[in-house]
């Protein structure tokens, strides 16, 4: 009997597919944005709080805290001030600090930044919960020589392999830059996804990225080119003089405020010591509203897509009447007949939920494509998450609950009502 009442419901519905196409379309895009948005939204939160789960303090020149952390960590922004190579030192010398990574920022590839650092990066900065950084293909060679490490979206975008050589240029300039073109570098490492920026960026040594600018005059280049393939990158001469932050681990997290507060009185330069989490959680604070507000006109679609299914419902009650009138000739209770209209509104629901999903998965996936590079988002990461799953299904819900006031109607309706002629 169910099953039949179910067969019943989705003849009726597919007999009015016409009328009912527009409306499912309608509900179908409403879901599809609500869940876009919904997936923005937990892509841009996971990336941001799982890039650098593993560092403590992030040291700069004294800039605006959220500003030096969306540059060095997110590549978002302008370029911050550079602090000296000797207060890296003196900061790694520290008793208080684990271990410390230089980070030194300004030039590109072909669209994606270069991060010159040394191989201390890949053996203490983590993303996600704590999760190491790790190599899908490695040649074993170390980042402090000559070789480049490739994440995992420069890999597959412009089809990197190990030996692949890397034309590093200068600044954030167009692909036509090519100042550093007598140092093509090999490709010695390929980097897993992570889903953060990292995957989005190339890495080389921050003393062959010293040697690349050797005898240059600010942005003016030397005469003569090197190639930094053939020199000794230990040479004196390539000790980096300036560089734009330092990535540092604690011994003690106990002892995080003290050296925050002895970085920022340093004397020799002025320096900022920014707290990653703390600063995070006040973008997020400074977004919240944005993102409130993109919700809300999500679900405000979303209802209208609703009170649209709604209407229709009820518009199409009185075409029905005759068809009312011969179920319940045939036998059928009021009640059979408002469950009916319900049941319909049903299957509208779940069509118009996985058209929905398909058209926002299909739609992520292009956006992953073509904004990738720009956000450092993965959007692909999961198919549905939980929040998502609960949305869909109180859609669905929502959706069937819509049928309701048509399903009291119909229940209403008589048999002698349905079958007198109107005039």
């Amino acid at each position: 009997m169910p099953g039949s009442i179910l067969a019943l419901a989705i003849g009726s519905v597919l007999s009015r597919r016409l009328g009912l196409a527009l409306t499912v379309l309608t509900m179908a895009l409403s879901v599809a944005l609500f869940l876009s948005v919904e997936r923005l939204r937990i892509a841009a939160r996971d990336s941001f709080d799982g890039t650098i789960s593993g560092v403590d303090v992030l040291v700069g020149a004294r800039s605006g805290e959220l500003a030096l952390l969306l540059y060095t960590v997110f590549q978002i922004g302008d370029a911050a001030p550079s602090m000296r190579w000797s207060s890296y030192e003196d900061l790694s010398g520290d008793e208080r600090v684990e271990w410390s990574v230089p980070i030194s920022l300004g030039d590109s590839h072909r669209g994606y930044r270069v991060v010159a650092t040394t191989s201390g990066f890949f053996d203490h900065v983590k993303t996600g919960r704590g999760q190491p950084l790790r190599f899908a293909d490695t040649t074993g060679e170390r980042i402090d020589d000559v070789g480049v490490v490739v994440g995992a979206h420069v890999a597959r975008d412009l089809g990197y392999s190990l030996g692949s050589l890397v034309e590093i240029q200068h600044g954030l300039a167009s692909a036509g830059d090519r100042s550093h073109r007598d140092s093509p570098l090999p490709v010695t490492g390929v980097l897993e996804p992570t889903g953060t920026p990292i995957d989005f960026s190339v890495f080389v040594s921050v003393r062959a990225f010293e040697a690349l600018h050797n005898g240059w005059q600010g942005s003016v280049p030397a005469l003569t080119g090197l190639d930094v393939r053939t020199v000794d990158l230990s040479d004196p001469a390539f000790s980096p003089s300036l560089i734009t932050a330092v990535y540092v681990g604690m011994k003690s997290k106990r002892r995080i405020f003290q050296l925050v507060e002895d970085v920022e009185d340093y004397a020799p330069e002025p320096l900022s010591a920014v707290l990653p989490g703390v600063t995070l959680s006040q973008l997020w604070v400074l977004v919240s509203n944005a993102e409130q507000a993109l919700q809300l006109l999500a679900i405000l679609i979303v209802v209208v897509a609703l009170v649209g299914q709604i209407t229709l419902l009820l518009a199409t009650l009185d075409l029905r009447r005759r068809e009312i009138a011969i179920y319940r000739a045939l036998g059928a209770q009021p009640a059979l007949i408002g469950g009916l209209l319900v049941l319909e509104a049903l299957v509208i629901g779940l069509i118009a939920a996985a058209a929905g999903l398909v058209l926002a998965l299909i739609g992520s996936a292009v956006a992953g494509a073509m904004l990738g590079s720009v956000l450092k988002l993965d959007l692909g990461a999961t198919l549905v998450t939980p929040s998502q799953a609960l949305a869909l299904v109180a859609f669905v819900g929502v959706s069937a609950a819509s049928g309701v006031p048509a399903g009291v109607l119909a229940h209403r309706t008589s048999l002698q009502d349905g079958m007198r002629p109107r005039f």
